[in-house]
């Protein structure tokens, strides 16, 4: 497997492009999922949160890759790593979390708006 170091380079190394007439800078990298080799282009705070996420997880941004793909649905690479992120970083932002780093949840105190929001968009079971 190409890249076997446990750490990310720094995005901006690896060539940021403009996308969209200058408006969002998107880096392109090369992967390896299984085999083969793949491009992929996201923001560069998504590839600082892989780095972390590789950091935390004692693993190689290939392998979390190569985990995304083998989990996807019908959507490309980028979009599951994208959600993949997200998940991670929703699954570790719990209340209990909060609590214990002495943070409260955003939509309490003088942020009516985010709870209605947030109440909103709760799933009912």
């Amino acid at each position: 497997m190409i890249g076997t170091s446990r750490t990310i380079d720094n995005p901006s190394a690896n060539g940021a492009s403009q996308v969209n007439g200058g408006g969002s800078t998107l880096v392109n990298r090369n992967v390896s999922v299984g085999q083969r080799r793949t491009s992929v282009r996201l923001e560069p705070a998504m590839w600082d949160a892989l780095g972390e996420i590789c950091r935390r997880e004692n693993t190689t941004l290939h392998e979390v890759c190569e985990m995304v793909d083998a989990r996807r649905r019908a959507s490309s690479l980028t979009a599951a790593i994208r959600v993949f992120v997200m998940t991670y970083f929703r699954a570790a932002a719990t209340e209990d979390g909060h609590a214990g780093v002495g943070h409260g949840p955003l939509y309490k105190g003088t942020r009516p708006r985010l709870r209605r929001a947030r109440e909103r968009a709760e799933p009912r079971f």
